[in-house]
């Protein structure tokens, strides 16, 4: 519904800020610049149990993004759109912008901050991220596109909360920056200065040539494009944009929380799922199923199932190139960009409601076909003929009164593993003791 909203919300500011004809100019590659990231500013918030040295932190990645083309990320955004790097970083003009709140209490002291989502013995819900707006960015950190484009802002903002006994890092940027694997290894670089190993930060690669256009084009042997024939286009667009408006407008009250499901459950839904195969097979076959197919299909059914009047599902996921396309495999470096393309599962409106187990084995079945090197290549093939004829690219596939269910899976990324903040750490949580 924000989306929509903002369609209809005029800009306060009328003229972006005057070039720099010093600055070094990068461009934004095909899958940064599309009219979904172009509506989305991420924001993303840790806790940690102990005592971190802010300022140290902002130092650390303001040095991070000093190194090679890593600067890239410390740019402003312009229209087209394209990226503007000061060529030396300033107190007047930093990589990152900064701000830093101490507030002498802990955490569960503070009304707000000890309803922050925790894990539960039992399968819980909790309040969603839009509660806790005021610990992922500060007052006046930009909430859409424009406000990248008309202040000379950084791209990166680094809004940290201290409280005596723990610390909150958010970071806050345009989703045409990066896709959640770019985070990672913005995450991990950050880490890597924070500890003094500058010299084993790997090179941000793509920064100027976009390594995805790149593959397309050289690839030589190209597959039909496997669920092209259920692109929508023209008519059946029309019809699916109109149905999704109405569904935004129907239900105009969005509520979100955050779910949380411990080990437990998950094992148990992988369980009946498996089970759901098993009887439906007579026992004869073990179909592999992913834990990320159960959970989708736990999730798709919950919402088929609450539908008024029976409709197909489409799931939507995000599967990232990075894993897929042989070049990419063998780099050198890092690509902090957008490499996610889209991949579809097709239930109809009786198997999105059945048991469990069907659900995930056509999940899984969608994803194979879908997922190998010549179909992400097709795909790809598909966007860049969109993105050259000055189209969007964005691509969506199903049927035009399906409801679309987006799923992004981010074990690969294994966030809570790569970032290693513990040089910064200056009182560990439930001691009065500081580390050296």
């Amino acid at each position: 519904m924000a989306a929509v909203l903002r369609l209809f919300r005029p800009s306060l500011a009328k003229t972006p800020p005057p070039f720099a004809e010093s600055d070094d100019v990068y461009p934004v590659h095909m899958l940064d610049d599309t009219k979904t990231l172009r509506d989305i500013v991420v924001t993303w918030t840790l806790c940690f149990n102990d005592v971190l040295d802010a300022d140290n932190l902002y130092a650390s990645l303001s040095k991070l993004l000093e190194i090679g083309d890593w600067r890239k990320a410390g740019g402003r955004l312009r229209l087209k759109l394209e990226i503007h790097v000061p060529r030396a970083f300033t107190a007047e003009r930093p990589a990152v912008y900064y701000t830093h709140q101490a507030l002498d209490m802990n955490i569960e002291d503070h009304p707000l901050a000890k309803s922050l989502p925790k894990a539960t013995e039992a399968p819980s819900i909790q309040p969603g991220p839009q509660v806790f707006r005021a610990f992922a960015a500060c007052e006046d950190a930009p909430e859409k596109l424009e406000d990248f484009i008309y202040q000379d802002i950084p791209q990166l903002s680094l809004h940290i909360t201290s409280f005596n006994d723990a610390t909150l890092v958010a970071l806050l940027w345009p989703h045409t920056l990066m896709d959640v694997m770019g985070q990672q290894a913005l995450l991990h670089g950050w880490s890597l200065v924070l500890a003094g190993r500058e010299s084993e930060v790997p090179p941000m690669l793509g920064a100027r040539e976009d390594a995805l256009y790149i593959a397309t084009d050289k690839s030589v042997e190209q597959e039909e494009f496997i669920v092209g024939q259920k692109q929508l286009r023209g008519w059946s667009m029309l019809m699916f944009v109109l149905r999704f408006v109405w569904d935004l407008l129907w239900n105009q009250v969005v509520e979100t929380r955050t779910i949380f499901l411990p080990k437990r459950a998950v094992n148990e839904l992988c369980r009946q799922a498996r089970g759901d195969l098993a009887a439906q097979d007579n026992g004869e076959q073990k179909p592999f199923i992913s834990e990320g197919d159960v959970l989708t299909a736990w999730a798709a059914r919950a919402v088929a199932s609450s539908l008024p009047k029976p409709r197909p599902v489409t799931v939507l996921h995000a599967l990232n190139a990075r894993f897929r396309l042989t070049p990419l495999l063998q780099a050198s470096g890092v690509y902090i960009q957008n490499m996610a393309v889209a991949a579809f599962t097709f239930l109809s409106s009786e198997v999105a409601t059945g048991p469990l187990g069907p659900i995930a084995r056509e999940n899984r079945r969608h994803l194979i076909e879908q997922s190998t090197e010549a179909q992400v290549l097709a795909f790809l093939r598909e966007l860049q003929r969109e993105f050259k004829s000055g189209s969007d690219a964005t691509l969506v596939c199903g049927e035009p009164d399906a409801v679309l269910i987006p799923f992004t899976n981010w074990t690969k990324a294994n966030l809570f593993k790569v970032v290693d903040f513990s040089p910064t750490v200056k009182r560990v949580h439930g001691s009065g003791q500081r580390q050296q």
